[in-house]
């Protein structure tokens, strides 16, 4: 898959995203919501006004336009900008915030007006109001462009002559790069992270609830992370070092990927250990996790201590 692809496909599955002003892809609550209307008050009435709950039509989320229907919770909510941020992340391509400052400091390998719009490439669209970039989406290259429109209609799919764009810009590396999964490891803050961590989540295995992800999944790389990682790989006979590579990638993407489990001998035959490899079951696994996360708690608080002595 080429990295033009993979972009198209992440877009793809976040149309129906809410847009929430200063949004960065974490899940919509109204808590959520709150804390963005404090941020940008200009935005308040939209923002609450399109929350069944907060605008009181409603007393859970289960019935809002922007819940996913299979599990009753808020997708993840964006505005125009960390929309294609994300987007773009995805692939490895790193975008500042905010659409002027993406069409100012991005490395861009062909950029230009949208009459020069090569009508059958991906590309990263704008349109500049009063002098800045007031818009930004994701050309398709298909007549389509994919784009968090507003409050009031979320991550769309519109008509390229739908919407008055006015720039048009490829990043390098979209095109003239093969793409692979990256190499994860403690400290990484990005799409990629939160993949991972929801292929965890869903394989079963339980990360600590965030400020801004209550499941855990909030694309930051800490030490909860690392160690059910471990678990992870431990669990599924690769080496427990807590960095995502290519081979864990690999079972983490597998769906039939089934836990390594050490036969047992026949009976005429000896069990001999086997030095390469220790098996763990699932309870003491995440009885290690628990174990590790109340260290760390504890060496928190230490710190904190020091600190405030």
């Amino acid at each position: 898959m080429e990295k033009w692809e993979a972009a198209k496909g992440w877009c793809e599955s976040h149309v129906g995203c809410p847009y929430i002003m200063g949004a960065t892809g974490q899940m919509c609550t109204p808590s959520y919501r709150q804390a963005r209307m404090a941020q940008y008050p200009t935005y308040a009435d939209k923002m609450k006004k399109n929350c069944p709950r907060l605008s009181g039509k409603a007393d859970s989320c289960v019935s809002c336009r922007w819940a996913d229907p299979n599990t009753g919770k808020g997708k993840l909510a964006y505005d125009c900008a960390q929309l294609s941020r994300w987007c773009m992340d995805f692939v490895g391509i790193s975008f500042p915030s905010g659409a002027t400052s993406q069409w100012e400091k991005v490395a861009w390998a062909q950029k230009g007006t949208i009459d020069q719009l090569p009508a059958d490439k991906l590309c990263c669209v704008f349109r500049r109001d009063d002098g800045k970039m007031g818009h930004v989406g994701i050309y398709q290259g298909d007549g389509w462009v994919i784009h968090a429109k507003g409050h009031d209609y979320g991550v769309v799919r519109t008509r390229l002559s739908d919407d008055p764009w006015t720039h048009y810009g490829i990043p390098v590396g979209l095109y003239d790069e093969p793409y692979t999964r990256p190499t994860l490891r403690r400290g990484d803050n990005n799409e990629y992270v939160r993949i991972m961590q929801t292929y965890l989540v869903n394989d079963g295995y339980t990360l600590a609830p965030t400020k801004s992800a209550k499941d855990g999944c909030d694309g930051i790389f800490g030490a909860d992370t690392e160690a059910t990682l471990m678990a992870f790989q431990a669990e599924h006979g690769l080496p427990a070092t807590g960095v995502c590579d290519q081979d864990t990638w690999t079972a983490l993407e597998c769906p039939e990927s089934e836990p390594h489990v050490q036969p047992a001998p026949e009976p005429d035959e000896p069990s001999a250990p086997d030095a390469d490899r220790v098996t763990v079951d699932r309870e003491q696994l995440m009885q290690i996790v628990k174990t590790a996360r109340q260290l760390l708690g504890q060496i928190e608080e230490l710190i904190g201590g020091m600190s405030n002595g």
